[in-house]
């Protein structure tokens, strides 16, 4: 399976592979499409690969799925191959991420290891951060009175209450309250009809930290 064909060039692969049994055809062609799973309800999000295929669109890449019968499957991510160390030498270094000024941020994420590595980069950023595992979570910690200035929250979380849930129940609360979603999926993917503009800030994953911060310094500069 391979979901676009791609030019000619110098690639770096990464490849996956098992010996197991083989991919059905028609389960192929929907494995990355959004919350597409085979397992049971409660046991997969369908985020997985569909995560996979957006990195590697936003790098440039691309992703190819091999699947034969006896044989297994192998899953290959294509990157472009950086230029070599004299060229990456003469680049100009990175301009500096817009720093925080204390501001506090409840960060709202179910992954452990993600929740880690972005409380981290908000911390670095100059920002301080107040952690939840999800929205029940982080609404009891809004209703504490934490004096937070924006909720920075996962769209899809478990727990029946969206990220979207949410900021609608803490701007209920606080209307002056920031807002900053999160998600794998482009904004028409996981909003529709009125939903779509109620919250203008949409962070894609994967992000980079520059992103982050350059989004961060936006809507703290926005004042309202």
């Amino acid at each position: 399976l391979s979901l676009r064909t791609f030019p000619d060039g110098e690639y770096a692969c990464v490849e996956i592979g098992n010996t197991g049994p083989q991919i059905p055809p028609d389960i192929q062609k929907k494995i990355f499409e959004p919350f597409f799973t085979t397992k049971p309800v409660g046991e997969g999000t369908g985020l997985g690969l569909s995560m996979v295929y957006g990195f590697a669109r936003q790098s440039q890449g691309y992703v190819k799925v091999y699947s034969e019968v006896g044989r297994g499957t192998a899953v290959r991510l294509y990157l472009p191959r950086a230029g070599d160390g004299a060229a990456a030498a003469a680049a100009p270094p990175p301009a500096a991420s817009p720093a925080g000024r204390g501001q506090c941020v409840l960060l709202v994420e179910d992954n452990p290891g993600v929740r880690r590595i972005v409380a981290r980069q908000l911390a670095e950023l100059g920002y301080g951060v107040i952690e939840a595992e999800d929205g029940d979570s982080a609404f009891k910690i809004i209703e504490s009175g934490e004096p937070i200035e924006l909720l920075f929250t996962d769209v899809v979380m478990p727990g029946g209450m969206s990220g979207e849930d949410l900021a609608r129940a803490a701007r209920r609360l606080r209307p002056e309250l920031k807002i900053l979603l999160t998600s794998g999926f482009t904004r028409s993917s996981i909003q529709t009809g009125a939903g779509r503009d109620e919250f203008k800030h949409l962070l894609t994953k994967p992000y980079r930290k520059a992103e982050l911060a350059a989004v961060l310094h936006g809507i703290f500069s926005e004042g309202g």
